[in-house]
């Protein structure tokens, strides 16, 4: 476990991922030590950059990649902490990517750190089409679920089996409009992925561990119920 005054060391103004710390120590303790490949989409300041370096990163070939615009995403637009005005740019976002900057250098893995600075959209599909395979994925970019819904899909086909995969936000409810909201497109997700998910709920996120397909795809024997009828309930 962290001690608190190694976390002093940094400047986080929005220490979001302090919330989740705890049920993070538990839940990676066996990974420590072992070789992994972390994918981090969403970084902001670096609140749990800094921590994975810290923590995640001790063996030698170990490796992250931290995807983020620095530019904030739709919440953060005009909008504080508790949805309140605060003026043009209230998360200071035009001195975000220098205060990620500042704070990941203060760990003595940063050597082990690549980021891509630009949109997840575009950043995972460069990944994938480079052949690449992650053992730890935290999802934490855009709240719009459809953007959190691509995340997780094009994410989860690198994911290897027995990875983890981690979703924040799954309780977060800031858009009045559910199809807006994280959860909306996290519960699609796993619905369609369920032949190779365990899923484990905490307090506000969702970890999903990939595991071996456990479901096989039946045939349809019957031809005539081979398309949804509009006229008869929806089929569970």
């Amino acid at each position: 476990m962290e001690a608190e005054d190694q976390r002093s060391r940094f400047t986080f103004q929005h220490d979001w991922f302090e919330l989740v710390r705890p049920e993070w120590e538990k839940r990676t303790a066996h990974l420590r030590g072992t070789e992994l490949r972390v994918l981090e989409i969403g970084s902001f300041e670096g609140c749990s950059t800094t921590w994975i370096l810290d923590n995640l990163m001790s063996h030698p070939q170990s490796v992250i990649i931290a995807i983020d615009t620095f530019k904030g995403g739709m919440e953060h637009q005009h909008q504080g902490d508790h949805g309140v005005d605060q003026g043009a740019d209230p998360y200071q976002l035009s001195t975000l990517k220098g205060r990620f900057d500042g704070n990941v250098a203060k760990c003595q893995q940063v050597a082990k750190l690549r980021v891509m600075q630009m949109r997840s959209a575009d950043a995972l599909i460069r990944l994938r089409q480079d052949g690449s395979r992650f053992d730890f994925i935290y999802i934490d970019a855009s709240h719009v679920a459809i953007d959190v819904l691509h995340d997780a899909v094009v994410s989860w086909q690198m994911l290897e089996e027995g990875g983890t995969l981690v979703f924040d936000d799954y309780s977060w409810r800031g858009f009045i409009e559910d199809c807006y909201n994280p959860r909306m497109a996290i519960k699609a997700f796993v619905k369609c992925a369920k032949p190779e998910v365990e899923c484990a709920e905490t307090e506000s996120q969702l970890w999903v561990k990939r595991i071996r397909n456990c479901i096989s795809a039946t045939p349809n024997p019957d031809a005539t119920l081979y398309y949804w009828d509009k006229g008869v309930a929806k089929r569970p």
